[in-house]
């Protein structure tokens, strides 16, 4: 039924999500109004293309709509096309294949957890902010209902309010309001439990706004419509996890204000088509500080999130994090992790030591033959650089200086499946880093070599990761890496050990090589003793032993 309405809006050149949306909110809403007379009345209306028409203009007018954008004959063809129309399910379907906007469209059971953990089996106000990205959510709500709490669905979506209304239009307890999350709300009424999955990575053009990432202001305009002991759940990207600054500064507010109950990783791939960064489940609020938060990983289990993984932190020790990174806490290998962060050895930031940034985007068909090498993940191999692969482009080298790739530099792969670390050797070509690449050029404080054999170490490799945005594929910034802190021993004492490191991988390749060549010396005997007598060559094949 949806997609043979989807059908006749395209045939009549209504291709778009919001005339899509209007017209089936046009039929359902007369749908509504016709079902208050009698049967026969009712019918011989439906029958009529030009009553039908007349009784449409009278109920809606053209001020709620607008104009019908067409003649009695398509307004009869969309009624009967879309008055059976679970309207709900036709909100969401038409949101999810609308690719010009991409709407996202929150997975149903972030909004069942919510239930389940921030409200419980309580009493009183529940408010849901943008409520048309719960559309999934909403629909298994309203066929389980029981619940005997008061549900306010705030929208800016002028259309997709409208739907709203319409769907719960008679349903006790609750409302539909109008209002945007990222400006001060004008609501006097206070919630038990508060909702948010606010856009991920925007910037707010109103400079009079104390914060302008788009959730940070989210949640600084929601948080004081919470109750005393009330609870404000909000699904947040990896970097306000971690990142310093404004970030920094207001994790430790929201330590301040309201209580930080949970952090959950959420599992990969939530929000796709949307996006496929990683995201986090923060629980804000909940009245006094209490004496444990929980950290943990949830996974979708037949429809469901469910923890997979769940410890409590002591609050005192969660405020003595430096940000809200809970993988570091999670791993297995966390023990070592903790020793590292906590020991009194001196640690530096490599944004202190180091300058760090991006290689430059290389498109597949700019490489042709040329005098500017561009260094690819393909080209790190064992912690090597492989320089007789490179590929080239043809472009003036004074343009490109400030992606080149200099000797002694650490580079460090951003995109990809796995993390890569190599040192660039010496090169008499002039190479550049692609934009898969970072390239850290260390200060006289960091010897490279230590650098790379810290970073490549487990606790080096769970620190990256912790960074990391992306969630299959990885994605790294260059400001995040920098936020990475590594031991501060003297200049002496790091070149010793990179010493060490460098004469036992030559003794490891030196065995290695040997132990090959031995192996393909008796491989080779032993193929063709499979061809010659035995008994004739016994002596020669295995000589003494």
């Amino acid at each position: 039924m949806i997609e043979t309405f989807w059908e006749l809006c395209a045939r009549y050149e209504l291709r778009s999500r919001d005339q899509m949306l209007r017209e089936a909110i046009r039929v359902v809403k007369l749908k509504s109004a016709l079902a208050k007379i009698s049967d026969p009345d009712r019918e011989f209306l439906e029958q009529s293309p030009e009553l039908l028409f007349t009784r449409m203009q009278d109920v809606i007018g053209s001020i709620e709509l607008g104009h019908f954008p067409g003649d009695r004959e398509l307004f009869f063809q969309l009624y009967h096309a879309g008055k059976d129309l679970d309207l709900l399910e036709y909100g969401l379907q038409t949101l999810r294949q609308d690719r010009a906007i991409g709407a996202m469209q929150v997975y149903g059971g972030i909004f069942a957890r919510f239930l389940s953990e921030a409200v419980g089996d309580g009493t009183g106000r529940i408010l849901v902010a943008e409520a048309e990205k719960f559309l999934e959510g909403l629909s298994a709500y309203r066929n389980q209902r029981e619940s005997s709490f008061h549900l306010t669905l705030l929208t800016e979506n002028y259309l997709l309010g409208r739907l709203l209304k319409i769907v719960f239009d008679g349903s006790e307890g609750i409302e539909v309001i109008q209002g945007s999350l990222y400006h001060p709300l004008p609501l006097n009424e206070k919630f038990q439990a508060i909702l948010t999955v606010p856009a991920f990575g925007a910037k707010l053009e109103d400079d009079s706004l104390q914060y302008r990432d788009s959730e940070l202001a989210a949640v600084h305009h929601l948080s004081p419509l919470l109750s005393r002991g009330g609870t404000l759940a909000a699904v947040m990207p990896a970097r306000i996890m971690f990142q310093s600054g404004e970030m920094e500064n207001w994790r430790r507010s929201i330590e301040e204000e309201m209580p930080v109950r949970a952090i959950y990783t959420l599992p990969e791939g939530l929000f796709r088509p949307y996006t496929a960064i990683k995201t986090y489940l923060l629980l804000l609020g909940g009245g006094e500080i209490g004496k444990e938060v929980r950290i943990g990983q949830l996974a979708v289990d037949n429809e469901k999130l469910v923890d997979r993984q769940t410890i409590g932190l002591g609050s005192a020790a969660f405020h003595e994090l430096k940000d809200w990174r809970i993988e570091l806490v999670l791993e297995q290998d966390g023990s070592t992790l903790a020793a590292f962060q906590q020991s009194a050895v001196p640690k530096i930031k490599l944004k202190a030591a180091a300058d760090i940034f991006r290689g430059k985007s290389i498109l597949k068909q700019d490489l042709r033959p040329g005098t500017v090498s561009v260094l690819n993940i393909s080209n790190l191999d064992d912690g090597e650089v492989l320089l007789d692969q490179l590929e080239t482009i043809d472009e003036e080298e004074r343009k490109l200086k400030r992606y080149q790739v200099q000797e002694g530099d650490l580079v460090l792969t951003c995109r990809g499946t796995q993390t890569k670390l190599a040192l660039f050797p010496a090169s008499d070509s002039f190479v550049i880093a692609s934009a898969n690449i970072i390239v850290i050029r260390f200060n006289e404080q960091i010897d490279s070599l230590y650098a790379k054999i810290f970073l490549e170490s487990p606790v080096g490799l769970a620190l990256i990761q912790s960074f990391q945005r992306g969630t299959t594929v990885m994605n790294l910034n260059p400001s995040d890496v920098g936020e990475i802190e590594i031991p501060l021993l003297s200049i002496k004492r790091q070149r010793e050990i990179g010493e060490q490191y460098r004469l036992e991988k030559q003794r490891y390749r030196e065995a290695v090589d040997e132990a090959t060549v031995r192996w393909e010396k008796q491989k080779n005997e032993l193929y063709e003793a499979v061809l010659i007598d035995p008994h004739k060559e016994d002596k020669r094949l295995y000589g003494n032993g």
